[in-house]
């Protein structure tokens, strides 16, 4: 094997210019292709940071719930399903927790983001603390009774400079003191790999900072559930198991959350079902560097045929001494996978170089969202499997094909392929094939800008100029509800009435704040069997939020200050949802917000359209309430400034918090505009540089690989071009043979890849939740393959321009 090892080195060391050419083509596969693993890796497939992770499953809801989110499970039934399962070495229950987290009474506190856990959470899951202790089982049975808390690596590292002196010391959260137990590990980032918690605290210390019976409430679902199954047990049996336990308390719940069923899941089951939108756009990533790969992997398998005529006689001579095929192709293919492997390891800076463009992309948030793309030893080997993978899609007809030589023109010294032009077919098809893929790859990036720009020019439906907004939460500076309804209502008085303040508002904010689900029932709408509600998107809002936001009411009216409690319940619908459900004639109409049984709400309004989550979303039903009708502990604070600088108005509401309540925490305080660049123009310009590099790689893999097969039909006729030469060809007729070589491939390809383009377009249109793009420019299906049939025309110039400068006599005297 060191000898074949050496003979490899010593042949493609003899041939740099083709490995330089071919490793390059491979990094760029390669590269590209382990870019996109690493990126899924973290969205989708990398598994949590704790002990044996393929044992941890995910109990979750099997009722449908819109946008991706299955609603979670509640603390009575966590605590019959740990006490009763058969299946499992331990249950654990966690929820993100927003906390105001101060060092101690005199300081104003900051939002912290961290997780409600239970007693076993550390234990079950194996995670040991870096520092410290976790947390003991005793101090989850006694509500409110153990104040201890475990820090987040990070957020330990940030705030306490990593001093191990922070266990043993006491901190604020929500106005409560906790006493620090522990340090988590760096590695561990929760129940998710995106969102790492700043804090853990005991389950049972949620209703003391909560002020909500939320251990009690059967049908209050708030908990992620998460087990390790037994040793020998399989998902089916644990399906089974907490089958038989669901079904015994189901009839404790009330009848809208009844039907509910329980289903085991493991954790890429789990994300799948949680983030639906997410995983298409993974997806699309991911054929689309499959692609890239597939071009150059057709590159380095043209160039490998074109270099075996190089190489008949060499090959010609060693079967004709006694080698065996096999021994030859096991050499060849030895070759191909050292060019594989070296390829390869230039594709992990290619990865590298992609992991660093998304660290450089950071998520503009106060909540703790770490996007980790890296190049770890999942992606290590990855890139070595897809290198190996790769040496058999480039290598194995190549080298079947080289160890077969017509023997005796080889060993003549003739080309026993001359004047067979059948031969070229495979190597006209890969050409081809990389102009069509590289065309479909370019056509999507293209519509992409073209879509975003339509979307960017008709706005996102309501104003981010002049807007400056702060995100509240009463529930951590341990409000009751009617404190919260007073707090609310002074806030946006002395708002209002602050210097500068032009207009103000109590609301959701679009991009930012994830809309809530509602349940409405038409009256008169008639549900389909096992519907309870049809779930909508919906912001609870203050009167005032329109004109704040600058969302024209199409008909009917506003919300109003006397739109309270007691009062007729009311509602505003978006265009889209007055058209779906009444035909555009909703004014007056009323709807169940609930189930079917539930009051009835009478439409007050009508909104125009606007976007809620994302730039490029499509058209939505969306419901907004009355805020004083429905309250909530958490809300956003808009101001509209009568200055074009909404950064000035900072201060001002900094000020009117201060004086309304110094201890109530704020976080995500910011203009609109900067919020609204973050969310509708960096993401989507992301998506199309990484989408345009793919279909740059394509075009120049393509081009080389044009290059290559026309260079290598020049050197085969060079015979036939010397005597066309001898007999009175000129210059430009041969220039003429050449490109028409080159052109012909060319066109080929465009042809394939016009209808590959269509439909790959047609899928971006109606790829739901992703992209609402309506149509795509015809002017992308002229300027394109017109671009491409010029790129194909210059691959093939030089090695015209060669072959017109041939010596018809030393030609004919070689041949």
């Amino acid at each position: 094997m060191l000898q074949s090892i050496d003979r490899a080195l010593r042949v493609l060391r003899k041939d740099p210019v083709f490995t330089a050419v071919a490793i390059s083509s491979l990094a760029l596969g390669i590269g590209v292709t382990s870019s996109m693993f690493s990126f899924a890796d973290e969205m989708l497939l990398r598994p949590l940071p704790v002990r044996n992770p393929d044992r941890v499953v995910t109990i979750n809801t099997a009722a449908f719930a819109p946008f991706g989110s299955n609603p979670p499970i509640s603390y009575p039934d966590y605590a019959d399903l740990r006490d009763r399962n058969r299946t499992f070495d331990g249950l654990v229950a966690a929820s993100y927790g927003l906390f105001g987290f101060s060092l101690d009474a005199a300081t104003q506190p900051r939002m912290k983001f961290g997780l409600y856990v239970s007693g076993n959470f550390f234990r079950v899951l194996g995670v040991e603390p870096a520092l410290g202790r976790g947390f003991r089982s005793d101090e989850d049975q006694v509500e409110g009774r153990d104040a201890v808390a475990i820090l987040g690596h990070d957020f330990w590292v940030g705030q306490f400079g990593a001093n191990p002196a922070a266990v043993g010391s006491r901190i604020r959260l929500s106005g409560v003191e906790f006493l620090v137990i522990g340090v988590a590990p760096q590695h561990f980032t929760g129940i998710d790999t995106v969102f790492r918690p700043q804090i853990f605290v005991p389950m049972a210390m949620s209703p003391l900072l909560n002020r909500r019976d939320c251990l009690h409430d059967r049908d209050f679902g708030w908990l992620f559930i998460k087990g390790r199954l037994k040793p020998g047990v399989g998902l089916d049996r644990a399906q089974a198991d907490i089958g038989v336990i669901a079904a015994g308390f189901r009839n404790l719940h009330s009848p809208g959350t009844r039907d509910q069923r329980l289903r085991v899941e493991t954790e890429f089951q789990f994300r799948m079902a949680q983030g639906p939108e997410q995983m298409a756009f993974v997806a699309m990533l991911a054929l689309l560097g499959i692609c890239v790969l597939l071009v150059a992997c057709a590159n380095v398998a043209g160039l490998l045929l074109s270099r075996a005529r190089a190489r008949t006689r060499e090959i010609a001579v060693r079967l004709a001494i006694g080698a065996g095929r096999g021994a030859l192709i096991r050499q060849l293919l030895l070759e191909n996978l050292i060019l594989a492997i070296a390829g390869g390891a230039a594709g992990l800076l290619v990865a590298d170089v992609s992991a660093d463009f998304w660290r450089r992309n950071p998520v503009s948030s106060d909540l703790p969202v770490v996007f980790d793309v890296q190049v770890d030893h999942r992606v290590l080997l990855f890139t070595l499997v897809v290198s190996v993978l790769s040496t058999l899609l480039f290598g194995l007809v190549p080298a079947l094909r080289a160890s077969r030589p017509d023997l005796v023109p080889a060993l003549k010294g003739t080309d026993g392929e001359t004047g067979s032009r059948r031969r070229l077919w495979g190597r006209n098809a890969i050409v081809a094939g990389q102009v069509a893929v590289s065309l479909v790859l370019l056509t999507i990036s293209a519509s992409m800008v073209q879509g975003f720009r339509e979307e960017f020019a008709q706005g996102p439906g309501y104003r981010t100029d002049r807007l400056f907004v702060a995100t509240l939460d009463t529930q951590m500076a341990h409000y009751s509800e009617d404190q919260t309804s007073r707090y609310y209502r002074d806030l946006l008085d002395a708002t209002r009435q602050a210097a500068g303040v032009k207009s103000a508002a109590l609301g959701g904010i679009p991009m930012q704040d994830a809309a809530l689900s509602v349940g409405i029932v038409p009256e008169g709408w008639h549900l389909q069997p096992n519907e309870q509600s049809i779930a909508t998107m919906c912001f609870y809002i203050s009167d005032g939020y329109f004109e704040t936001m600058n969302i024209p009411i199409l008909q009917g009216r506003d919300f109003r200050r006397s739109d309270g409690a007691g009062a007729l319940l009311v509602a505003v619908v978006n265009e889209q949802a007055a058209k779906h459900f009444w035909k555009g004639d909703a004014l007056g109409k009323r709807f169940h917000l609930g189930t079917a049984t539930a009051p009835l709400v009478e439409i007050e309004g009508i909104a125009r359209m606007s976007k809620y989550q994302w730039i490029a979303e499509g058209h939505m039903d969306f419901v907004y309430l009355p805020f004083q009708q429905h309250p909530r502990s958490k809300i956003s604070l808009l101001a509209e400034s009568t200055s074009p600088d909404a950064a000035s108005l900072a201060p001002v509401l900094r000020d009117v918090l201060r004086r309304l309540d110094p201890d109530m925490p704020v976080f995500d305080a910011r203009p609109m505009q900067e919020l609204y660049n973050e969310r509708a123009n960096k993401l989507p310009n992301m998506v199309v540089q990484i989408v345009g590099s793919l279909g740059l790689m394509g075009m120049i893999l393509a081009a080389v690989g044009l290059y290559g097969l026309v260079a290598y039909s020049v050197s085969r006729r060079t015979r036939e071009i010397g005597i066309r030469m001898a007999l009175g060809a000129d210059h430009r007729s041969v220039v003429r043979m050449v490109l028409r070589q080159g052109l012909g491939l060319g066109l080929a390809g465009v042809a394939i890849g016009m209808t590959g383009a269509f439909f790959a377009c047609r899928a971006l249109i109606y790829s739901i939740g992703l992209f609402n793009f309506r149509r795509v420019d015809p002017l992308i299906f002229i300027a394109i393959p017109l671009a491409l049939v010029l790129i194909t025309v210059l691959a093939s110039w030089a090695p015209a321009q060669r072959a017109a400068r041939v010596d018809p006599l030393a030609s004919l005297r070689d041949q």
